[in-house]
């Protein structure tokens, strides 16, 4: 292990080549291409180029490690190409027959896991492909990557463990084929969303794992002192201090008999068989209720980003869940519970929390949030969730290694959706992680609002423990944020093409908004790929291919008798 983290380090003492050049450290060699990118982005005609995202200068260049990714068009791919690549020779016989065999592969592998993202393929599905057509230190080309599992696929071929390799030659012997050809292959990536090129970047660029992990757990530890206050709880014995791991909140509604005001987890929440029951009566008048007979109640809220008056459906704490001595209980919120909540919803929204308004007029299910009041980003987060991640994506920003600090970012974005109110409370549930209805937005009545240490803890051993076996190495990955029709490659000058068909018609428009739109980009500011932008404009395309319809790259840049798949 010892040997594989120094591979992986790159320290500022170990001098780096880069295209041919020497840098006396790895800091040395983003510095000089940082130089160069940013008078690249003062260039006019560079940011008409077709998919450039919105975003500042200031903003790209903190998000990019160039050349080998950048939040926008890479300028340097060309040069990447020609430096690593092989010029072609059409003399040099190509030729494969084409790979026939069904492939199925599981979702559980560690790495697959170590990031969610929509329609997407895991590595281990790809590595056939590429070894049956392409030889070590070939390029692949991905121009719709998503969260970059091509990238790991090839370079895959020269890093998986003795135990897979056996098991694929063994697979291939049965099938009468040649034993295949061990080795990394390089590989640009490429794709319209920020986001999906920013979780691309760091599963595919090499990482310091034991700085990584040592860099989360101090996060941790010092949002615990800075904000521990919050997710503090009396204990039942009224004097043993426990930590929350989750609060479940209840929406308020009123009985349509009575106008009593209705607790709706208190009353219809069966603790003994620990499920929700579709009727109960009112607790004021004893009328048979059910959720869809109550009318919900608006309550009048100061925006905390603007002062203005607000209107939002009204939530209660209902269960507090903690740990003490590594014991789980439950009770009732006490009053020191609410009156510390009420000194949390007293303080300022945090600078890093995003305060956009949502496109609701352009959304497809616009009118699933719009009547509950959330009408932007901030609005999906309680005060004290809103404090908590604000904190995490501040102290992660801050650290000074760039890989290390875009490795925090990628793990703390993770909280994001988890910690928002559409995280419904689920009652048998192993975990409260993870409850939120995937591709849609829709606030439940039973929130789970969830600490940063139950959300994040496991994750960050988990992530430790995937990304150790990698053994990627600088200039095998080229990652770009843009269209793939401009691509700045040369004609025949891509070995492999593998292209996953983009499944963006399944996805709704302005799913990604929260997540794509306003936390990346340093979360500051502009904010959005420039397709979700058009998709926010009067008479929309709803559905997620506008860049994606017409695709492909402009130019005939896979080799002659070259594979593409």
């Amino acid at each position: 292990m010892n040997d594989l983290l120094h591979n992986q380090k790159g320290t500022a003492a170990t001098s780096v080549e880069c295209f041919g050049q020497t840098f006396p450290s790895d800091q040395a060699r983003r510095e000089h291409f940082v130089g160069l990118l940013r008078e690249k982005l003062k260039d006019p005609a560079f940011r008409k180029t077709e998919g450039f995202p919105i975003g500042s200068d200031e903003a790209i260049l903190a998000m990019s490690d160039p050349p080998y990714y950048t939040a926008c068009p890479n300028p340097f791919l060309e040069e990447f190409v020609r430096h690593y690549g092989k010029p072609y020779d059409p003399s040099v016989k190509y030729s494969r027959e084409p790979q026939t065999i069904d492939v199925s592969v599981g979702k559980m592998d560690p790495l697959y896991k170590a990031h969610s993202y929509h329609t997407k393929v895991p590595h281990l599905a790809i590595v056939p492909s590429i070894l049956h057509y392409t030889e070590p230190g070939d390029i692949v080309l991905d121009g719709f990557s998503g969260s970059g599992m091509t990238g790991i696929a090839a370079q895959w071929c020269g890093s998986a463990p003795a135990a897979y390799r056996h098991e694929v030659e063994q697979d291939w012997k049965k099938q009468g084929k040649a034993t295949p050809k061990w080795g990394s292959r390089r590989v640009i990536l490429n794709d319209l969303s920020p986001a999906a090129t920013f979780i691309a970047a760091n599963y595919n660029l090499p990482l310091d794992v034991e700085a990584f992990a040592k860099a989360g757990k101090q996060l941790l530890k010092e949002v615990e002192q800075d904000i521990g206050w919050m997710y503090e709880t009396l204990h039942k014995d009224g004097r043993t201090k426990g930590r929350i791991e989750y609060t479940v909140w209840s929406e308020i509604f009123t009985c349509p008999d009575c106008a009593g005001e209705v607790n709706f987890l208190n009353e219809a929440y069966d603790a003994d068989n620990q499920h929700v029951r579709n009727k109960f009566p009112c607790p004021h008048c004893g009328a048979e209720l059910s959720k869809d007979k109550m009318d919900r109640v608006l309550e009048s809220r100061i925006d905390p980003s603007n002062g203005d008056s607000w209107k939002r459906v009204k939530f209660q704490p209902a269960i507090i869940v903690y740990k003490v001595a590594g014991s789980r209980h439950d009770k009732h919120p006490d009053h020191a519970d609410l009156d510390a909540l009420c000194r949390i919803k007293a303080l300022e929204l945090p600078t890093k929390i995003p305060t956009a308004r949502f496109p609701i007029e352009q959304m497809y299910h616009g009118s699933r949030i719009a009547p509950k009041g959330f009408s932007k980003i901030h609005h999906f987060f309680l005060p004290r969730a809103a404090q908590a991640l604000g904190l995490m994506w501040a102290k992660a920003n801050s650290e000074q290694d760039l890989r290390v600090r875009g490795m925090l970012l990628y793990f703390v974005e993770q909280a994001i959706w988890n910690m928002s109110v559409c995280n419904s409370y689920r009652p048998a549930g192993f975990s409260q992680v993870s409850q939120y209805m995937k591709g849609v937005y829709y606030v439940p009545s039973q929130h789970a609002e969830l600490s940063p240490w139950y959300v994040l803890g496991g994750k960050l051993k988990r992530l430790a423990k995937a990304f150790e076996p990698t053994r990627w190495k600088d200039a095998d990955a080229a990652i770009s944020t843009g269209s793939i029709g401009d691509l700045p490659v040369a004609d025949a000058s891509i070995d492999y093409i593998f292209t996953d068909p983009p499944f963006g018609e399944n996805i709704l428009a302005l799913c990604r908004f929260v997540w794509n739109g306003r936390w990346f980009w340093r979360f500051e500011g502009a904010a959005m790929s420039r397709a979700d932008a058009v998709r926010a404009q009067p008479n929309p395309l709803h559905r997620c291919p506008l860049a994606y319809a017409s695709s492909g790259p402009r130019k005939a840049v896979c080799r002659p008798r070259h594979g593409g798949q």
